[in-house]
């Protein structure tokens, strides 16, 4: 029994010590799991970005077509965006009167320009024949067909080499590929023009027909053009156009102002909590907290691996969850108090209060992971960063409380601080 403590307690030193480094501000990649990320990510209300308010077009849909065709924007849009790497972009779908829009936050996006032209592009490709007929469209892509590489060789409508130059390769499907062969075969010495959003971008003349289901687009790209057309191919087109209405920047000011109050306010009530439980419980007060700075180290440590983003409602999940980790010693102490007053030995009445106080810490427990579970569920944006790390904060509660004050209160008990431990207890209680 004290030897299966033992190896506990190491086994919580050593995910202490790696929690404490990962959870460190300087630490930002782990080089020993192939140079892993782990910079805290910040939300837009902490970091600043963008929030951009879309009005959407459904004049032209049948009104029972509206919530699908609208929950399709949302998809095109949160793929988009996604490429841009926002950190937990927040995308809402709402009425104002009778006009659909689409609230858009962008957390950590620095150029407003590139985001709108992503965002709001409808990406509508055509390859269109010298009579100007629709030969080939964007829906005869392979989803993620597009890729944006540096040509090898070729040439441009005008003959001028295009070795070197940034180009959009396209793979076709079954069906396009047979459209475009056929395309080809009927205009070879002519021009198919290339046309995205109906502004021709390239006319290539035809040399001979192209079977192999593959179209090269060479518009004179930049690097960044060429992978933001080919994101805009492979992201789809919007199924209703929809129209800027409000741009907003939000500056790191406001973030920086909102970190300094929240880590205020986050240590002026853990030193509360510490006065509480060590002025009132003494050394069992003081063991909680020694668990309750492993348990804050543990969550800052996930936060970091699994890249959640933190917001002022994350934050307020946060503390909320370390409240129900204090919850959970103050159930054991109290139960503690009860098994002492019967008399019994320091180390039968720790091991008895954690056992009897358990009913108590799973339904609460419980109770608390449905109601996140569900916020979780049906929330969006910042409010499911909420429940999230609320989620996560309650789940390691219980190891807090159950696995690391048990083990350091167990060991307490068994070695020469156990009379002291039964003195304070006892003292409390008279």
């Amino acid at each position: 029994m004290r030897r299966r403590l033992w190896i506990t307690f190491a086994c919580i030193v050593v995910l202490a010590a790696a929690a404490v480094y990962v959870a460190w501000p300087n630490t930002q990649r782990l080089t020993f799991l192939g140079n892993k990320d782990v910079s805290l990510r910040e939300g837009l209300d902490l970091k600043g970005g963008v929030h951009l308010e879309y009005q959407a077009d459904t004049s032209k849909i049948a009104s029972g077509q509206v919530t699908t065709a609208m929950s399709g924007v949302r998809d095109v849009i949160e793929s988009r965006v996604n490429a841009l790497g926002a950190t937990e972009p927040d995308i809402r779908l709402g009425t104002i009167g009778s006009n659909q829009v689409i609230d858009i936050d962008l957390p950590g996006v620095s150029n407003v320009d590139q985001a709108k032209s992503i965002i709001g592009s409808t990406a509508k490709l055509e390859f269109r024949d010298s009579a100007n007929n629709v030969v080939l469209s964007g829906s005869d892509l392979v989803p993620g067909g597009a890729s944006a590489t540096v040509s090898t060789s070729g040439t441009n409508s005008a003959g001028t080499s295009t070795a070197g130059s940034w180009e959009v390769n396209l793979t076709l499907t079954s069906a396009g590929k047979d459209k475009f062969a056929t395309a080809t075969a009927a205009n070879i010495g002519k021009t198919i023009g290339i046309f995205l959003d109906n502004t021709e971008i390239e006319a290539p003349t035809v040399q001979t027909a192209i079977t192999d289901g593959t179209a090269v687009i060479s518009g004179g790209f930049t690097a960044d053009s060429a992978k933001e057309f080919a994101l805009k191919l492979n992201s789809g087109s919007l199924p209703v156009p929809i129209n800027l209405v409000q741009e907003q920047t939000v500056g790191a000011s406001l973030g920086s102002d909102a970190i300094s109050e929240s880590i205020m306010a986050g240590v002026i009530g853990i030193i509360l909590i510490a006065l509480f439980l060590i002025g009132y419980y003494r050394w069992c007060g003081l063991l909680a907290m020694l668990s309750l700075t492993v348990y804050a180290f543990i969550n800052i440590a996930l936060y970091k691996f699994f890249g959640i983003t933190m917001t002022l409602a994350g934050i307020a999940g946060f503390i909320i969850s370390m409240g129900i980790a204090v919850d959970t010693n103050i159930l054991t102490f109290e139960r503690l108090k009860e098994e002492l007053r019967m008399k019994k030995p320091i180390a039968v009445a720790v091991q008895e209060s954690f056992k009897r106080a358990w009913t108590s810490i799973r339904d609460s427990h419980v109770a608390g992971l449905i109601s996140g579970s569900i916020i979780f569920l049906f929330g969006s944006g910042s409010v499911r960063g909420f429940a999230l790390i609320l989620i996560i904060g309650t789940l390691l509660s219980l190891f807090s409380a159950i696995t690391v004050t048990r083990t350091w209160m167990m060991l307490a008990a068994g070695s020469r601080l156990r009379g002291i431990l039964h003195l304070e207890t006892n003292r409390k209680q008279s």
